[in-house]
């Protein structure tokens, strides 16, 4: 069972023929044709941040950050669209959650104060074609469920290249999730608001990944997916998933 099948048993009879249409227009069946080369671009800073760790590993401070040398090294060589220099992982967001997520999709670890590589970061260090899809088929992982099932449907929306404001997603995650059977404490339904907390991290993350086009605003700032990003929506939607357990 892929990711979309996985949806349809949780959702009320009435929804699924709207849903089925949605799937149709995201093509999310269609095979994956991007070329080496976009995804390769699409994984720099994850691969770069993989690269620099290689087999000595980082030694972290005492805090557990980044040394400064190397956090200048990674705002030098890359864009990670912050506005001012920096040179404490403290304060660039964009690569702490970066190396975070590296973390939680099984290519890094922490030992005895040293940042190092998995196994399977190792193998994928210098295969962007691999680690494109490893990142895609590991993107919608989340500790809280409905942070997964948010970010699944962001995925969704995204691969129908429709949307093109964040207001638009928003409403769309919040209507999807209430489709599925998630409510506000209250019950009442879910609302923006709360679908913006739910997926702010990982639109960050797909940001940082090349998923949305620049924007001419600060970096970040887009809502827009680009043809890369809609193909790596579609990668992640094809993912195996465990089938849900009866209620």
């Amino acid at each position: 069972m892929n990711v979309i099948q996985s949806f349809e048993p949780r959702m009320h009879p009435d929804s699924v023929p709207g849903f089925r249409r949605l799937v149709a227009q995201a093509r999310v069946g269609d095979p994956i044709l991007l070329n080496e080369r976009a995804m390769t671009r699409m994984v720099g800073h994850a691969q770069w941040l993989l690269r620099r760790v290689g087999v000595d590993g980082i030694r972290l401070t005492k805090a557990g950050m980044l040394p400064p040398a190397v956090v200048v090294e990674a705002t030098t060589e890359l864009d990670w669209g912050w506005p001012v220099p920096v040179n404490r992982e403290s304060h660039i967001s964009p690569l702490r959650e970066m190396r975070a997520h590296l973390r939680d999709v099984g290519l890094l670890r922490v030992g005895k104060g040293h940042l190092v590589l998995t196994v399977k970061g190792r193998s994928l260090a210098e295969s962007p074609r691999e680690l494109w899809w490893h990142l895609a088929r590991t993107v919608h992982k989340s500790r809280t469920p409905v942070i997964t099932d948010a970010t699944r449907l962001l995925l969704l929306f995204i691969a129908t290249r429709t949307l093109e404001q964040e207001e638009e997603y928003l409403q769309a995650v919040a209507r999807g999730l209430e489709t599925m059977g998630w409510a506000e404490q209250d019950g009442g339904p879910v609302t923006s608001t709360r679908a913006h907390r739910l997926i702010l991290e990982k639109w960050r993350l797909l940001t940082r990944l090349g998923v949305f086009t620049p924007s001419e605003l600060w970096y970040g700032n887009s809502w827009t997916p680009s043809v890369g990003g809609a193909a790596f929506a579609r990668a992640a939607l094809q993912t195996e998933v465990p089938v849900p357990r009866p209620e």
